[in-house]
């Protein structure tokens, strides 16, 4: 149905035009008229009209201003202009409106109908063109995803860039680096099957709770859910300083956790990846795996702030290892045992007829494990070759099986005992660097910045580690600092503050008033 609006002051006119339109056309309804310009802008701006006949010569407001002000507030109206005089200028202004249609009157009926048949056919035009770029939208809208889905899982089994340029084009975003966060599921083993059913019911609302407020958070590619996990890719500008995009990835996590569990409630894990080229896409989602992955740790986890001296890894070997030394890094005991149980399986499914060859994988994976661990775990037994001679004479499968799990605890246990020893050795230093710079304008952010941690990390792991703020610390030291200055007495009050690295002297004695119940004055005269 096309909608009409006549605005006219003359009754006779308003009257023929309505007396034509109904007896002429089905399909086009006159929802409303009007008297004057005034009138007839606030009618259309009410009620949308796509056809509007408009008099010119009207009281207050004329037919060419109400026409401007009309196409200020409602798009897409179709004007024919009605006037008992040819003035030149209006018709000049008409065209300059994009007026459809100027008619002299008395009206012509026939000139009349063949100027709303003309416009029915536009419009019908219109109309058909606007659905079909509907429909082609919403095929495309619907087929989106799942390219996008497509080449996620592609990137996650396969490093080649192949028509990379067609997916940037498609999606109008450069790929060629950026970082990962992963998003996992945490469900407890439950037996019924009424559990289960609610568990993946769970589960595919949190994926879409996840892709929808990621989406929302900042430009990326959201994969298809797998199992437990779904991985978005944050695409970003190689030239960027890796620290802030570390910090950037980390509130985007951070903002999306707080989100999500708004809105369910649902056990789940958040671990985001280095940035990497699209080359090493696996690189990332390993990463940000790991870092979900780790335990008794907070809910959002930065892979730095997980092997804080972990380097680069450039290559990873087959998907089963690769679980194998992931698990293994990140101290979990029993998941790295139960990688094991799934790579020993395959072993023996595929050469329980030949134990060397599963011997040699055993060697192999160890040798992976040295290159990939960060610590010294295994550089003892490995050049003393005991464990290995010791691998070497084993003639039974199930014994080998032992041998090898046990050492692989071994290796969990020293991981586990280096990282923690690292940690104690970082917070030493972090301390010793205080001691030595608390004179300086120094922030918790230059201190993260210094140790090559997240700020949001540094934090938590400082105030773990020492029971204390940063801030309250760094004052502590500065105060003890000022009382052995004031102690001394070859200083001012206002030359110890400044000594200390505060440049407020009031600011100083407030501080050092909370800290010792006196001011400095008093403490030196004491």
């Amino acid at each position: 149905m096309i909608k009409l609006l006549i605005v006219d002051d003359e009754y006779l006119a308003l009257d023929f035009i309505k007396f034509v339109v109904e007896k002429n056309f089905d399909d086009i309804e006159i929802v409303g008229t009007a008297r004057s310009g005034r009138e007839g802008i606030e009618k259309a701006i009410e009620l949308k009209p796509d056809v509007i006949f408009m008099d010119i010569r009207m009281p207050g407001i004329n037919g060419i201003e109400a026409i401007a002000k009309i196409q200020e507030r409602v798009d897409d109206i179709y004007f024919i202009i009605t006037t008992a005089y040819e003035y030149f200028d209006y018709a000049k202004e008409a065209v300059k409106l994009g007026v459809y249609e100027y008619l002299l009157k008395p009206i012509n009926k026939d000139k009349m109908i063949d100027v709303l048949k003309a416009i029915k056919r536009e419009i019908k035009d219109k109309r058909e063109a606007l659905q079909r770029e509907m429909i082609l939208k919403e095929k495309v809208n619907k087929v989106l995803p799942i390219i996008e889905g497509q080449f996620i899982y592609s990137k996650m089994i396969n490093s080649k860039t192949k028509g990379i340029a067609f997916y940037q084009d498609m999606f109008s975003m450069n790929l060629n680096y950026g970082y990962t966060i992963m998003g996992i599921v945490k469900h407890k083993k439950e037996d019924s099957k009424e559990e289960e059913i609610n568990d993946s019911l769970m589960d595919q609302e949190f994926f879409e709770i996840f892709t929808h407020e990621i989406k929302k958070l900042t430009p990326c590619l959201v994969g298809l859910p797998l199992v437990d996990r779904v991985v978005a890719y944050i695409p970003v500008k190689e030239i960027e300083d890796t620290y802030e995009i570390r910090n950037r990835s980390i509130d985007i996590a951070r903002k999306l956790y707080k989100r999500i569990d708004d809105k369910i409630r649902i056990e789940y894990r958040i671990g985001i990846g280095r940035p990497y080229t699209i080359e090493n896409f696996s690189n990332g989602c390993n990463e940000a795996y790991m870092a979900a992955n780790l335990p008794n740790l907070h809910k959002v986890t930065h892979f730095e702030d997980v092997a804080i001296t972990t380097e680069k890894v450039d290559d990873y070997p087959k998907v089963k290892e690769s679980i194998l030394i992931n698990k293994t890094l990140m101290g979990d005991k029993e998941g790295a045992l139960r990688a094991f149980e799934n790579l020993f399986l395959y072993f023996t499914s595929n050469f329980s007829d030949d134990l060397d060859k599963i011997k040699s994988y055993l060697i192999e994976i160890l040798i992976l494990m040295k290159r990939n661990i960060p610590y010294d775990i295994l550089q003892k037994d490995l050049y003393e070759h005991k464990y290995l001679r010791k691998l070497l004479k084993i003639t039974n499968l199930d014994v080998l099986k032992m041998t090898f799990s046990d050492h692989l605890k071994s290796i969990i246990t020293g991981i586990n005992e280096e990282r923690e020893q690292e940690l104690h050795g970082i917070i030493a230093n972090v301390l010793d660097y205080m001691e030595r710079n608390y004179n300086k304008n120094i922030s918790l952010n230059d201190l993260a910045e210094e140790f090559n941690m997240s700020y949001h990390y540094f934090s938590k792991f400082f105030k773990e580690s020492t029971g204390k703020k940063f801030v309250d610390y760094l004052t502590e030291i500065r105060i003890e600092k000022s009382k052995e200055l004031l102690k001394q007495g070859n200083l001012s009050v206002k030359e110890v503050c400044y000594e200390i690295g505060y440049r407020d002297p009031n600011y100083f004695s407030k501080a050092f008033r909370k800290a010792t119940g006196v001011t400095p004055t008093e403490f030196r005269k004491n």
